[in-house]
């Protein structure tokens, strides 16, 4: 399955029940009980909206971790930007998720591991949370 970024976010910085379940993905992840790909949008995401929750110092640690865990990573290259530029025209998601679901056909994946409603819209994309997916592996 594909993770979006918003698990790394939830579980850098919510103290809440939300981030005790992206913290236990990430560990399930790391154990290699899961399987998942994300694209290397993924590390924008997570260090820009860190660095302003957490510090520089703090976001460029746990970024260095993220890429160290048995992630499949998709580049984005010019097959990915075509096949966005199309999700983008027949959906309401904004350009960046839209990269986010071309990553996904491109590779041949249909579940995205993500909190953001949005992906909901996506035709042929089931959206699984964080809690469901414990339920599932755990």
């Amino acid at each position: 399955m594909y993770i979006d970024s918003n698990i790394f976010i939830f579980a850098a910085t919510d103290n809440g029940k939300l981030g005790e379940n992206c913290r236990e993905v990430i560990r399930l992840i790391n154990e290699q009980n899961i399987a998942c790909a994300t694209s290397y949008l993924t590390v924008d995401e997570v260090i820009w909206v860190l660095k302003r929750s957490v510090g520089k110092d703090s976001a460029i640690k746990i970024t260095k971790a993220m890429l160290s865990m048995p992630i499949r990573w998709i580049g984005i290259d010019e097959t990915i930007i075509i096949k966005m530029i199309d999700v983008f025209e027949k959906t309401t998601l904004d350009p960046r998720d839209s990269i986010h679901i071309s990553s996904m056909k491109v590779v041949g994946l249909s579940v995205i591991l993500s909190e953001d409603k949005d992906f909901d819209k996506a035709k042929g994309i089931e959206r699984i949370s964080a809690s469901k997916c414990i339920e599932k592996y755990n």
